[in-house]
Order: structure tokens, then C-alpha cells, then sequence
């Protein structure tokens, strides 16, 4: 029934401003409405995406499907809104929040996209974390923790986009045209809706942009050097704002078409905003696919020795200080129950059947699951972990089998809470959860029995939405985030039930799990990890060598028979063939060396000495002066002098910075570059030197008529 004014009632008589959320996750898009100081939603509209997994281990998304689900989202919500008493005109500002590290490569100017997004879980990078592990100091996976906070790990953005650059042709060729755009799942949200092509804002937010492991924490922007080190040009990437201010309007003729944009969260530090976990020592826990635990440092900068991520909690303004948060990563935690589902086939609904299943049984029986089918996140950071079901007997069930599976998403919150508690010196009085998991009451449960601490579960599963809407309406100002502070969360309380001893007890057995599931994924390093092709056999062998003419160190046995003589100089030989690398001369040297040698005595042969690796990390000053607008990035700079560039290419401009390498010490040395290229003037040459340096016989044809032409002289 209308009221007096020919409105539809709306709760309690009072008509309040509305927050809309677009909230892309990893395998749904939703768009949820908020009342303005409300925590409960209004009214949302979700759909499910498309996985593609191409290899095994790969996993893939269809950006333009993240598009076109966002906008028939966003119209199936409002057009709910009718009947509450609400129209379009009623949502005041949008936020914006993202499954994190999904990484998307496009065209500036076509607006396509040039790969399909490869998923935050997708261990492709294998290879490229190799690469750049063989350019650190003992290839040390921690070494840039300082700045950006994060391991070097196939998880990250940077690795995702030196992967594309390096295996996609599209990508190459975009990049060396200066048509590249990369960014993270908002970036490309944002970019399409505010006009895509025809000006779109370029942006992220720095709780983004620090999952890239490009930005630096301390200056809140991408950094130079570690650009250089990826191979990233500045020109690639989006600029990184503040996570709570008002970017721009929405302009792409949807329903949306408008509407300010005025708040950008990734889905875990929204989460945290939305569980209210706004002072340090405040934690929360999202059980989703995976599972995500992030501890609220405050304005202080915890760098992890305990195996967790530094990551930017939430920078509520341009000029509000950025908070910060230490985090722990799991990989499998709702993966691990679709798996029993898809693979196993021993539940058939997971929401319905885990909890009851499982419950039918008191205990594992001791049985552990590790589910690292992708190797293990925080705190082992171990790649080459896989998946492990042991202490099965002849009478485990599937029961205990599903019950090991809830409990390993708790061992594994254990694993992250006994690092935080070294790392932060502060132990948690209490773990506020959320996620689609947390209906379940059995978890929640073992959760508090195998932490010991009160675990607290929000009346909404989702608060990442939630969290978002806030930044959003704050921003907008609809939305006060100091009354949202002062304000008590409604949960569910679980406490523990078990005693320590038998915590503790089951807590070892599961440590001793994890130990037999690394290692099995024992893939041989790539030749940019280890420098070598293959085993250097023969550098070994020639260590115990002495030059020719000595008898003392001799190699051969001279009381051997002439049959095992003859066998280990053709063993000699085998290796310095495969090792032709490390000898200084040609093969036949070697094998006429051997070949005529009549003494039976050990045979020097010299082999170069590994040069130094070149390197470009380290906070050389060269790197730390550049600016925002060496690059043309700036919002100081008039626009009109930031629209020509000089680069020949984007790729020029990388190998021309100079580069840095370590000395036996690991002090770095500027080195500048030097250019391979050289103008060769044939008529003074002659052909003749020519010849010597180019192969005649691969040449094409009209180059050979070309370079005749020029000489006076033919090159055949």
C-alpha cells in the first residue's frame, strides 16, 4: 500500500540513499544494494562464470563474460527495486570489489581483450618465477619482501604479465606498439564501464595494486626497479588511487550509465572493512575456494619472517594514511569439497551433504588430507607440494575422509595464526569469519577446537560486498566510518571444546602430513634457474686433474686393465661432448686430445669461468629518483606536454635504463647498456669481411640483391 506521498513504505518509514556493489568473485559475479548505513542488503542479482582450465593446473576466465555478467547484474538488481520503494535514481555511488591477482591483457584502442584472464590460482608461471629467481642474489624467493611486501610465487600479478609478454604473440605485439593495457579484475571493470576506448579511467586501488608485486609499500606506487625487473613498462599499467575517493561516472549507455564510482577494494581487505576489523590486532578468516586471513596492522608496516604476506589493508582517502595488514593464503578450501564432489564422488551437494556426512563420525579416525593440488601457499610457499590423504586404515569411511577435509581448512587457519603470533608478537583473543563455508556449523566448530579461540561468525556470509559499500557511501558521504567503528558486529560465537593436549597432538600428526605432501611435484629447473643445461659432470671430473705431465694425481689406475683404461677415456670423451659449453676450443680438440694421448695419465683441458649473472635488483639510486612524470603518469604535469612520447618503443626504453649486477660480494654495480648494434659500411669492409660475419647461405634473396646493390659488390 502507498503512503500519503505515493510511495511504497521501505522499512521503517525512512527513506534512505543507496549503495550499489558490483562484486566480481572467482567463480560468481554478483550486484548487491545497500541502504546507506545499513549491513544488511537490499536486494542482489548473481551469476555464475565459465571456468576454463586448458591444461591441467591452468586455470582461465572470459573477461568480456565478467562484462556482460556485470551489467545483466546490475539490471536484474535495480530492477527489483520497484517494489522496495526504491528507483535507479535512489543509488547514489557504486564501489567495486575483486577476486584479487586475476590478471587481464588488452588492447587500448580495440578494447579487446588479448588473452583470456588467468586466475589468481593459475600455476602456469612455473617457468617466469624461475627466470626471475635466477636474477636475485642465491636466488633468494623472499628477496623483494622488503619492498613489495610478497615471495616471488606464480600467485602474483607481475607473474602473470611477464608470462603473457613471453609466450602470448598478440601481447608482444600490443606491447611494442605502446598498446598495451594490463591490470588486475577492477582496472577492467572500471575501464569498461567509464567509457572503455572512448576515455575509460585507467585505475586500481593499492590494496590491488599490492598483490602485483610491483608496487612498493612505503611510496604506494609502481616501482621502477621492480618494473625493470618484469619487464612491466610504466606505460602498462593503470594508475593506483586510493581505495575511498570519487573516480568518475559510469558511461557505457547500460542501467549503471551515470552512477559515480567512488570506492575500489580487492575482496579480502573489503571483507575486512566489512567484519569491522578496523584497529591493529583485529583479524579476519573468508572461507571460499580458498581461504584468506588477514590481521590489521594499523599504519605499521610488518614485514613477515614466518613465511606471510605485507599487504595494504585499506587507504580510506587520498590523503588518509594507508593501513596495512599482515596475510595468510590458502589455496584449497572450498576447492577441497568440490573435489570430494567433481572427483571423488563422495558428496553429492557440498552445502547439505559435507556437514552431515562428516558429523556422522566423532573424530578422523587419523586420517590427514593436505589438499595441495597446487602446492601450499602461506606460510610453506612450496610449489612442489601435492595433494596427500594418509593414515587410512581398513576401517576408514568416506565419513572420515570428509571430515579430514573440514579439518584441513582449520589446520591450515592454525598454520597462518602461529606465524602471525610470531610475526605481530600479539596473539588473536578472537578470529571473525566469513564466506560461504562458514553455514557450516560442524567447521565452525572444529575451527575454535583446533584454535583455541572464539570464533566469530557474521549473520552475512558475504562482507566483502558489504565492506565496499562502506568505503563507497563514506566516500560519497552517505556512509560515516566512525560511527561503523563504534558499532558492535552481530555473529555467531563458536568456543573451543577440546582441551590443549589433544589440540596440540592432532595439530603434530597434521604437521607431519604436510611434510610428506612436499616434494612430489619434482619438475626439472629451467636453464634460466640453474645456469646450466644439464649436470656439469665434466667441471666436477676436472677438479681432481692435474696438467699434463704430472704422475701424483693421476686418474687412471695404472694397475687397471687396458680394457678399463680404454672404457674411462671414452667416458671422458661422452662427457666433453655433452658438456661443450665449458670447453674453450672446438670438439675435435678435445676428442684428438684424447684420441692420441698414449700416457696413462689425467688430462687437463680448460673450461671459462662462469661470468657473474647480471641482475637489476637493488634500491640503486638511479631507480629511486625516478618519477611519475619521467613516465608521463603524473596528475601534476599539464595534459597537453604528457600526450607525445619520444620512445622509439616501450621495449627501447627498458633495455636502455641501465642495468645492475653483483659482484662476488652481492654489491651492485651500474652497468650501462651497451648497444649490440653496429653500421657496417660494406665498400669499406669488402666482401669478403662481410662474409665472415654473416651466414650467406640463410640470407633471403632480395636482402642479397639489396646488399649488392649498396656494395657495388656481390655478397655470393
Amino acid at each position: 500500500m502507498a503512503d500519503d506521498g505515493g510511495e511504497m513504505p521501505v522499512r521503517d518509514g525512512t527513506k534512505r540513499s543507496l549503495v550499489g556493489v558490483i562484486d566480481d568473485g572467482t567463480k560468481t559475479v554478483r550486484f548487491v544494494i545497500f541502504e546507506a548505513e545499513r549491513s544488511e542488503e537490499l536486494t542482489s542479482h548473481q551469476l555464475d562464470k565459465s571456468e576454463i582450465q586448458p591444461q591441467e593446473g591452468w586455470s582461465e576466465q572470459d573477461p568480456m563474460e565478467i562484462i556482460n555478467h556485470i551489467r545483466t547484474c546490475a539490471e536484474n538488481a535495480v530492477g527489483k527495486l520497484t517494489e522496495l520503494g526504491y528507483s535507479k535514481e535512489d543509488i547514489v555511488t557504486l564501489g567495486i570489489t575483486n577476486q584479487r591477482e586475476t590478471t587481464i591483457a588488452w588492447d587500448k584502442y580495440t578494447g579487446e581483450p588479448l588473452h583470456p584472464a588467468i586466475a589468481w590460482n593459475d600455476i602456469r608461471t612455473d617457468s617466469t618465477v624461475d627466470a626471475i629467481l635466477a636474477k636475485v642474489p642465491d636466488r633468494n624467493k623472499n628477496y623483494l619482501k622488503q619492498i613489495c611486501g610478497l615471495p616471488i610465487s606464480p600467485y602474483f600479478s607481475a607473474l602473470k604479465m611477464r608470462w603473457l609478454k613471453d609466450n602470448v604473440k598478440a601481447v608482444r605485439r600490443a606491447s611494442r606498439d605502446k598498446r598495451l593495457m594490463f591490470g588486475t579484475v577492477d582496472t577492467w571493470i572500471i575501464w569498461n564501464l567509464t567509457g572503455g576506448p572512448k576515455g575509460g579511467l585507467y585505475i586500481t586501488d593499492v590494496t590491488n595494486a599490492s598483490r602485483t608485486m610491483l608496487m612498493n609499500l612505503e611510496t604506494l606506487n609502481w616501482d621502477p626497479m621492480l618494473c625493470r625487473l618484469f619487464g612491466i613498462h610504466r606505460e602498462s599499467l593503470p594508475q593506483i588511487l586510493s581505495s575511498a575517493e570519487i573516480y568518475g561516472e559510469v558511461k557505457d549507455d547500460s542501467v549503471l550509465d551515470g552512477i559515480r564510482i567512488s570506492g575500489i577494494l580487492g575482496n579480502q581487505q573489503s571483507a575486512l572493512v566489512g567484519q569491522n576489523c578496523m584497529s591493529p590486532g583485529q583479524a579476519k578468516n573468508t572461507y571460499r575456494s580458498g581461504c584468506f586471513l588477514l590481521y590489521n596492522t594499523g599504519p605499521r608496516r610488518v614485514h613477515s619472517t614466518h613465511g606471510l604476506l605485507t599487504t595494504v589493508a585499506y587507504k580510506l582517502g587520498p590523503t588518509q594514511p594507508a593501513h596495512y595488514a599482515v596475510e595468510g593464503s590458502i589455496a584449497v578450501a572450498g576447492g577441497a569439497m568440490k573435489f570430494l564432489r567433481d572427483n571423488l564422488k563422495l558428496i553429492g551437494d557440498v552445502s547439505r551433504d559435507t556437514e552431515h556426512i562428516a558429523g556422522q563420525v566423532f573424530s578422523t579416525g587419523d586420517v590427514y588430507f593436505v589438499p595441495a593440488f597446487s602446492g601450499l601457499y602461506a606460510p610453506y610457499w612450496r610449489k612442489d607440494a601435492r595433494g596427500i590423504i594418509c593414515g587410512l586404515t581398513a576401517f576408514t569411511t568416506k565419513n572420515h575422509i570428509i571430515r579430514a577435509a573440514l579439518e584441513a581448512v582449520c589446520f591450515q587457519t592454525r598454520d597462518i595464526l602461529e606465524a602471525m603470533n610470531k610475526d605481530c608478537g600479539m596473539p588473536l583473543s578472537k578470529l571473525h569469519v566469513d564466506g560461504k563455508m562458514t553455514s557450516n556449523d560442524l567447521l565452525m566448530q572444529l575451527q575454535a577446537d583446533l584454535i583455541g579461540i572464539p570464533v566469530l561468525r557474521a549473520h552475512s556470509w558475504d562482507m566483502s560486498a558489504l565492506g565496499v559499500a562502506i568505503a563507497a557511501g563514506y566516500s560519497a558521504g552517505v556512509w560515516s566510518i566512525d560511527t561503523w567503528r563504534r558499532q558492535a558486529t552481530h555473529a555467531d560465537t563458536y568456543l573451543p571444546t577440546t582441551t590443549d593436549d589433544d589440540r596440540d597432538a592432532r595439530y603434530t600428526k597434521w604437521k607431519m602430513a604436510v611434510q610428506r605432501s612436499l616434494g612430489w611435484a619434482t619438475t626439472k629447473k629451467s636453464i634460466a634457474m640453474t645456469g646450466q643445461k644439464r649436470k656439469n659432470s665434466m667441471q666436477i671430473s676436472f677438479d681432481t686433474l692435474s696438467p699434463v705431465g704430472s704422475r701424483k694425481n693421476s686418474i687412471f689406475d695404472r694397475k687397471n686393465s687396458v680394457t678399463n683404461d680404454q672404457d674411462r677415456r671414452n667416458s671422458l670423451l661422452e662427457n666433453c661432448i655433452a658438456e661443450q659449453s665449458v670447453v674453450t676450443e672446438k670438439e675435435d680438440f678435445v676428442e684428438d686430445l684424447l684420441k692420441y694421448s698414449a700416457r696413462k695419465f689425467s688430462i687437463f683441458v680448460p673450461f671459462r669461468i662462469p661470468k657473474a649473472e647480471r641482475t637489476i635488483l637493488d634500491d640503486a639510486e638511479y631507480f629511486m629518483n625516478k618519477k611519475e612524470c619521467d613516465y608521463g603518469m603524473c596528475q601534476c604535469c599539464d595534459t597537453a606536454k604528457k600526450l607525445p612520447t619520444n620512445w622509439e618503443t616501450i621495449e627501447e626504453i627498458i633495455e636502455n635504463d641501465p642495468e645492475i649486477i653483483f659482484d662476488s660480494d652481492d654489491n651492485p654495480i651500474m652497468v650501462e647498456p651497451k648497444s649490440d648494434a653496429v653500421l657496417l659500411d660494406p665498400r669499406a669492409l669488402g666482401s669478403i669481411s662481410l662474409a665472415k660475419r654473416i651466414h650467406l647461405e640463410k640470407l633471403p634473396d632480395i636482402f642479397r640483391t639489396i646488399c649488392s646493390k649498396f656494395s657495388h659488390s656481390s655478397l655470393t
